[in-house]
């Protein structure tokens, strides 16, 4: 009975905690779907529009903005599921010299502010002469010392037996990270897979400080040009808010499952 209690109050206050979350999204669709004159009242359903979200489409590049956001979010996705995925089974698995000076400075990373490594980004972008291209927005992400740390900790919980199990089987190194380690770590994956597109999706310091062509403009950046513009509009403002933040909730629930299994597991020892 006790433990029914104790239940039930977990899930009324996972309840109450959820609601300070919903609430805010809600009314971002809400007031994305009034129309000018209705902004500020309380308006029933049969009054709502989608004209607000046809005069984005029709009087903006978002569909530009949304093909950058989506290539540059997958190219950095691809990129740290394979970098960080390698760079990670290499710390947690292989012996060679240097190892922990190389996770010492993966480490270091993690501690040095994402803002002071800005400048000197830019300036080897602007001698590469990547300003508005793709390669410039990717590139310098491809590496992410975190999600190196999260899957470097999920790997050492995978027992050892079973790549022994695997050599004496005659699977070399490569064989064993690709058809043994990679099927145990979906969980991980599924988790780096929502920090970093969640990560990269909303990314806006970085696009704002090497982009200067609407063309190049992500998501993030062309819908703030917005603000700016209907700033004395919130429903417009809103519907840019909502076009940003659904395609993040999509990525989350198919996740969300591998997620939870990566956190549960991740750092402890098997």
């Amino acid at each position: 009975m006790d433990s029914l209690k104790a239940k039930f109050f977990r899930y009324l206050l996972l309840c109450v905690f959820s609601i300070f979350f919903i609430v805010p999204f809600g009314y971002a669709i809400y007031t994305s779907l009034l129309s000018k004159a209705d902004i500020g009242n309380l308006v029933l359903p049969g009054r709502w529009t989608f004209e607000n979200y046809r005069d984005i489409f029709v009087n903006s590049d978002v569909l530009i903005w949304y093909k950058n956001s989506i290539l540059v979010t997958l190219g950095i996705l691809v990129g740290n599921l394979i970098v960080n995925t390698m760079a990670a089974y290499s710390l947690a698995r292989l012996n060679y010299r240097g190892r922990g000076v190389v996770f010492f400075l993966v480490i270091g990373m993690m501690m040095v502010p994402y803002q002071v490594m800005i400048i000197p980004v830019f300036s080897m972008i602007v001698d590469l002469k990547w300003l508005n291209s793709y390669q410039g927005l990717i590139v310098p992400f491809l590496f992410q010392g975190f999600l190196v740390f999260l899957m470097r900790q999920f790997f050492i919980t995978v027992p050892r037996e079973l790549e022994e199990a695997a050599e004496v089987d005659g699977l070399n190194k490569i064989g064993i990270f690709t058809r043994v380690i990679l099927p145990l770590s979906k969980g991980a994956i599924g988790t780096q897979i929502i920090f970093s597109f969640t990560g990269t999706w909303n990314s806006f310091v970085w696009p704002v400080t090497l982009v200067n062509d609407s063309r190049w403009y992500v998501l993030t950046v062309g819908l703030n040009t917005l603000k700016n513009r209907y700033f004395e509009w919130p429903n417009l403002t809103m519907t840019g808010v909502v076009l940003l933040t659904v395609p993040i909730i999509i990525v989350f629930l198919l996740f969300q499952r591998h997620m939870v299994q990566g956190i549960a597991t991740t750092g402890l020892k098997g």
